[in-house]
């Protein structure tokens, strides 16, 4: 599996990091983009990589929304 190969791994993780704000919307941003990625030509072995550099921006969405919500972000 290949991950952050080329310059649209790195968009990947930003779409996912971003996702992850919407919050339930986010969760349909995710179902398209696996529908998306599927349908895509691509290896299968690429597939699978594109979607976990989008789950890790994910991820990192949500673990900074956590870090908001609990109050350790003091401006």
């Amino acid at each position: 599996m290949y991950l952050y190969d080329d310059r649209r791994s790195v968009l990947h993780s930003i779409l996912g990091f971003a996702s992850a704000f919407l919050l339930v919307y986010g969760l349909v941003i995710l179902l398209i983009y696996l529908v998306y990625e599927v349908r895509e030509k691509e290896a299968p072995v690429a597939t699978v990589g594109d979607v976990v550099e989008f789950l890790v921006g994910y991820v990192y969405g949500l673990a900074v929304l956590v870090w908001i919500a609990l109050g350790f972000y003091t401006p």
